[in-house]
């Protein structure tokens, strides 16, 4: 399975990570004495309750019980999980609240946040149960907390469970084949164009090509926390002299890579990605979210990974990265059996389980965040991920799925010489801020 469990435009945990991360988790309990303390946890979870959980972030009912189902079964015996799945129905949050269906969790990811949670007016501040359960806050990573606040105008709906981040991957086979120099930790983008220049090649009919982005990521989580639209203004930000540095620096970057631009047009003006990197490997380098690590295909790939370029305007700044939630209703009736869940899911013991085996912990614990792909099976330098330090999410307010839309859309246009930076990104903000005021007036 190499499909993303995501909404269009977001992105949550993929199911063929998660898969490989939950598979090994244990179900004996933590030990007395945990940092969230689960042994209080245990003690007070024998009444039988019901938890209502959906998500927008794309799970079926298979994948919940595969990935958290059964391991909260084992850890909650006398908990019943009611999943309500979204996926491939017509039915989704906003749906169930004007129906009156009760929901007491949502899995969400950094943007589904806005349409699971936010528009649906469920959003609920935990804080008084992070109290009562004695939740450090301390442990967590502050950007992905910072980024719920961001999201909720300061309140914290729910607890970070995951982190995604990007990093440089590379396909070692193709640098070997023409004689380059590995990339290294800490390279800038000019840095890595200037290495993808001498990669991207036509030989034995195959076009290389050095280095390929996934565009709404480094656009979405670029180090300088541009949000797409001001939440005070409700106006487009595109005009922001920072996103023509952004435009300019990867997507002239890759224009001026050789046959770059050929390969677009030949492509239906298409860009390339994933399966050209995983599948057709005739990307050098591809930079991405780590779980990348998890899709079909590249175990059988030599293959590496560095920190993610970053930009001479914000030196020793990674990405934003993008943390995945779960979150309480406020129109759950179990609000404390749905915060013992968020405990377990995010103590010590469930957490270095899961960076063992790949994924970004959202907790700052050293152990955890040094066991980081311990159990992985291949030798990767894991160690990138926190290379650099990473980038604070900025305010977003509920239209700024509407903002982004209008410039990734327009992407395309710059490859096939329709358009330049300066000219798509005031088409962009033209056409977000007409969007955006059509939608305020619904």
């Amino acid at each position: 399975m190499n499909k993303r469990i995501s909404l269009p435009c977001s992105v949550g945990l993929t199911a063929s990570m998660l898969m490989t991360l939950l598979a090994g988790c244990s179900s004996t309990g933590a030990p007395a004495g945990d940092a969230v303390g689960l042994s209080r946890t245990e003690e007070a979870a024998d009444k039988p309750v019901t938890l209502s959980i959906t998500s927008r972030a794309g799970l079926t009912t298979e994948q919940f019980d595969q990935l958290y189902g059964k391991y909260l079964k084992e850890k909650f015996p006398n908990y019943t999980f009611n999943f309500m799945q979204q996926r491939g129905s017509k039915i989704n949050t906003q749906d169930m609240v004007t129906a009156g269906t009760p929901i007491d969790l949502m899995f969400e990811s950094l943007s589904s946040l806005i349409d699971g949670v936010i528009n649906p007016g469920l959003g609920f501040d935990i804080s008084p149960l992070i109290k009562k359960e004695n939740v450090d806050l301390n442990r967590f990573e502050p950007v992905a907390l910072d980024a719920m606040k961001a999201m909720a105008g300061g309140q914290l709906y729910g607890l970070p469970i995951s982190m995604q981040a990007m990093s440089l991957m590379y396909n070692k086979d193709i640098f070997d084949k023409f004689g380059v120099p590995y990339p290294r930790d800490g390279m800038t983008w000019d840095e890595v164009f200037a290495v993808a220049k001498q990669l991207s090649r036509k030989e034995d009919g195959i076009q290389y090509l050095g280095l390929v982005t996934s565009t709404g990521h480094v656009l979405k989580l670029s180090p300088f926390s541009l949000p797409y639209v001001d939440v005070q203004t409700n106006k487009s930000t595109l005009g922001d002299g920072r996103w023509k540095t952004i435009l300019t620096t990867i997507f002239n970057g890759q224009l001026e890579e050789p046959g770059f631009s050929d390969y677009v047009r030949n492509n239906k003006n298409k860009l390339p990605g994933m399966d050209q990197f995983i599948k057709d490997r005739n990307i050098a380098m591809w930079v991405f979210f780590t779980d990348t690590a998890f899709f079909p295909g590249m175990d059988e790939m030599n293959w590496d990974m560095v920190s993610v370029p970053t930009y001479k305007e914000v030196p020793g700044m990674a990405a934003q990265v993008y943390p995945n939630y779960i979150c309480i209703s406020n129109t759950s009736k179990e609000k404390d059996a749905a915060m013992k869940v968020l405990n377990y899911l995010t103590s010590d013991e469930f957490q270095l389980t899961l960076s063992k085996a790949g994924t970004i912990s959202s907790l700052t614990t050293p152990e955890v965040k040094k066991a980081l792909g311990e159990d992985y099976a291949k030798k990767v330098n894991w160690g990138a991920v926190y290379y650099h330090t990473f980038a604070a999410t900025p305010a977003k307010g509920p239209y700024e799925n509407t903002g982004e839309k209008q410039l990734t859309d327009l992407i395309p246009s710059l490859y096939t010489g329709e358009l330049d930076v300066n000219s798509l990104l005031r088409k962009a903000q033209e056409e977000a801020d007409k969007a955006i005021a059509s939608a305020l007036k619904k």
